[in-house]
């Protein structure tokens, strides 16, 4: 890990990094590439899950292979019934979708932080507060990535991407498929990190106007 990464990494705090790395497990195994985490009120990990839609059924996730096998309900899914949930953050890698942002409510969870824009949704999403940009470019570099990887160049939500989210499109054009591919989330970023903290402030100029 270089000085910046490891300093980015550290500063970036447990919801960031852990629903990160929870989707590049995702991306490792060939699913959807988003994780979540829920972090209790003395900074512990409650419960976390990741993306498990496209993972054959069988695994130690309840919804695994079903459509509603979500990364933020297959956290949820892990706490028991009648948990008072009103201190505890819901991070996830991405802005939930509606039935996942539902399902927060409904079990009580006090809040929820999210590290990027779904480039899944048909329209443009929030972007996250308080998360710095190098991690907005991870989250939807190892989404985009894992999109790539399942439907191909020409899928449509990578297609969408490029008029959204172009920094993180163009990166993914000169990243190498395997250099996202090794044994932690932090060992794929060292050699790419210049790359992606040039993207991240291409990004936020084009936000700002």
């Amino acid at each position: 890990m270089t000085v910046a990464l490891n300093a980015a990494w550290r500063d970036a705090g447990l919801g960031v990094t852990r629903s990160l790395e929870l989707a590049y497990q995702s991306l490792l195994t060939g699913g959807l590439p988003v994780g979540a985490v829920v972090i209790g009120p003395g900074g512990d990990i409650v419960a976390e899950g990741r993306n498990r839609a496209y993972d054959p059924p069988g695994g130690d996730d309840r919804l695994q292979g079903s459509p509603i096998a979500h990364a933020e309900m297959n956290a949820l899914a892990r706490i028991a019934a009648g948990a008072d949930l009103s201190a505890t953050t819901l991070w996830s890698s991405h802005h939930p979708c509606v039935m996942c942002a539902a399902a927060c409510e409904f079990t009580g969870v006090g809040r929820v932080r999210f590290v990027a824009p779904d480039p899944s949704d048909g329209q443009p999403g929030p972007d996250p507060i308080g998360v710095d940009g190098p991690w907005v470019i991870v989250a939807n570099l190892l989404f985009l990535a894992g999109i790539r990887a399942y439907s191909g160049a020409s899928a449509p939500i990578l297609l969408r991407a490029r008029d959204r989210e172009p920094e993180t499109t163009d990166l993914l054009d000169t990243v190498v498929p395997q250099q996202l591919r090794t044994t932690t989330l932090p060992d794929a970023l060292g050699p790419i990190w210049p790359h992606v903290a040039s993207a991240a402030q291409r990004r936020q100029h084009r936000i700002r106007g």
